[in-house]
């Protein structure tokens, strides 16, 4: 079964215990903190009064009992009541943290159902602008041709009571839930559930169309523990051919460069001084304006002793991206490129077999430049080199079965966390290392450490790469010649001239 993925449908948020539906019947922190009943002029708060029992001495007349006058609903809620579930769904979406457009559609038999896009694999999925598009295609469709009579598509917009509901994609522009809906035989229309954000809480304010009873009514309305409300799933699969060659060329747009940085400046460094990345940016925007003095200081500023940081500029993509300098090479077979939409298909993960036994993936440094050789030409000659996201002192183990590990004994295989980023655990052995440092200040210090990754009878450096570690991802002092290391590491690579 296919993984649900942030705005496609909601996803597992694995630092949280609590289920969507302990929303509504349990309190915690957060919960405190959120303020879900519908904000109107509220009913003063009535005093607590001490209940007195007294002697009556005169007999009080009875009352009539007057009817209750039955509350009068609007002809709009009278048709939108029947997506109650799915505004309270998007709002316990929203309150454990997912901003995922969802939507449902009435049968011919008036039953409701929801539907939802399901990702089949990590490295692809839509924006939630394209999951609207097309859940409204799909509804219009079907509404035309008569397979159901009325949806509704709901997701986060801009909406500030100003008609606004464009979809909110920047942290500042959430400001509502949008029902966008259509009933057969009608128009199309949306109404908003406003919501405001103070300091940790937030307050929904009421669909302004509906009444104080309607509102509340939605606000009541019970989601059902264990009920499946998306029984209809249509799975997202990425872009992929086979061309001539033979080479299975994809599509993903996941993968990113953050983790790749954070290997070059320190995770911790990375993360918590924006710093770094303003210095990455102006270095792209010099490189991209291609000024004089830059050109003159490049070198200085861009290519170091054992690292350089190459620059991408199109019409619609720039990047900048860094390249571990090597001379260690080996023979590879491409089977499979993943080009990554999201940086316009100038970037790509490239796979297949090397030295004709053990499978790798890598990040291509120079895909952009030599594209079209990737594409058609199959067997290549590659430099490997690698980034270090982590390195820690590997402790030899026995297994299961009591059998020894050699102490040459070296391995890597594909991450778990980061599967799609060309990424390996490993554990490997120290062939030989020295510190190394970037920018002329020295502010960046780390090692290339030459690590053996398979350990072969024949060959000594079957599979030995040279890898860059700055010190802060070490979890240990001191590096060794001929250590047992293990850790996180990307793969990347180039054809080599």
């Amino acid at each position: 079964m296919g993984k649900f993925i942030a705005f496609i449908i909601f996803t597992p948020n694995y630092n949280n215990n609590m289920g969507i539906f302990d929303f509504f019947k349990k309190k915690n922190n957060r919960q405190e903190n959120v303020s879900t009943p519908v904000q109107y002029n509220e009913m003063p708060e009535e005093k607590a009064v001490e209940k007195r029992v007294e002697e009556v001495v005169e007999t009080i007349p009875e009352v009539p009992a007057q009817p209750i006058e039955e509350v009068k609903i609007s002809e709009q809620y009278e048709k939108i009541r029947i997506y109650n579930d799915y505004i309270m769904y998007s709002i316990a979406l929203q309150l454990r943290g997912d901003l995922a457009p969802i939507s449902a559609f009435e049968k011919e038999n008036g039953e409701v159902e929801g539907f939802a896009y399901m990702v089949t694999e990590e490295g692809y999925t839509l924006s939630a602008e394209e999951v609207i598009e097309r859940m409204e295609k799909k509804f219009e469709s079907e509404l035309e041709e008569g397979k159901i009579k009325s949806y509704m598509i709901l997701y986060h917009s801009q909406f500030d009571n100003d008609g606004n509901h464009s979809l909110a994609t920047r942290e500042n522009e959430f400001k509502a839930i949008t029902m966008a809906y259509h009933f057969k035989g009608e128009n199309q229309d949306k109404i908003a559930l406003p919501y405001v954000f103070e300091n940790d809480n937030i307050t929904y304010k009421g669909i302004v169309e509906f009444s104080h009873e309607e509102n509340n009514d939605i606000m009541n309305t019970q989601l059902v523990e264990g009920k499946n409300y998306f029984t209809n799933m249509e799975p997202i699969k990425a872009p992929e051919i086979t061309n001539e060659a033979g080479i299975k060329v994809r599509k993903s747009n996941v993968p990113s460069l953050i983790n790749t940085w954070s290997g070059i400046f320190g995770h911790d460094n990375f993360q918590n001084n924006p710093s770094y990345a303003d210095h990455l940016i102006a270095l792209l925007k010099e490189g991209k304006a291609n000024e004089p003095d830059f050109e003159n200081n490049k070198a200085s500023k861009m290519e170091f002793a054992d690292v350089k940081f190459k620059t991408l500029f199109n019409e619609e993509f720039g990047t900048i991206y860094p390249e571990i300098k090597t001379d260690f090479s080996l023979d590879f077979e491409t089977k499979v490129i993943s080009e990554l939409e999201n940086a316009s298909n100038e970037e790509a993960i490239v796979a297949g077999p090397a030295r004709d036994t053990f499978g790798v993936w890598f990040f291509a440094t120079d895909y952009a430049e030599k594209r079209d050789q990737y594409l058609v030409q199959p067997h290549l000659h590659i430099n490997l080199s690698g980034i270090a996201f982590v390195l820690d002192v590997h402790k030899d183990f026995d297994l299961p079965d009591g059998t020894k590990m050699s102490e040459e004994f070296t391995t890597y295989m594909p991450s778990k966390d980061l599967p799609n980023y060309a990424c390996f655990d490993f554990i490997g052995k120290v062939i030989d290392f020295k510190e190394t440092v970037l920018f002329e200040d020295g502010s960046v210090q780390g090692y290339i450490v030459k690590l053996k990754l398979i350990t072969h009878e024949e060959m000594d450096d079957f599979f030995t790469i040279d890898v860059f570690v700055h010190k802060d991802n070490m979890r240990f002092e001191t590096l060794t010649k001929g250590m047992k290391v293990a850790g996180l590491l990307q793969l990347q690579g180039k054809i080599a001239e």
